[in-house]
């Protein structure tokens, strides 16, 4: 068991590291996209769309429900998943 204090913070930086993949999300979506000097096929395209939204969605969903597990146990609630 943590010090709230150090929940807290932990919290707080659970969170902000979504930030960076959503920079990451967008900067792989730009090098995915078909320019008018070249680049990948339409279809190849989409299926890199779906895949990093799937695997990034997943990332930062998981990063959001940490911090929020954290932030609860920083106020001394305590949920069984």
């Amino acid at each position: 068991m943590l010090a709230p204090s150090i929940s807290r913070l932990l919290s707080f930086a659970a969170a902000a590291a979504v930030l960076p993949l959503l920079g990451i999300y967008a900067l792989l979506l730009y090098i995915a996209t078909p320019s008018a000097t070249g680049g990948m096929e339409p279809t190849v395209t989409m299926v890199c769309y779906i895949a990093f939204t799937i695997i990034f969605g997943a990332l930062i969903t998981v990063a959001l429900n940490f911090s929020r597990q954290l932030g609860r146990e920083a106020k001394g609630e305590f949920q069984t998943p």
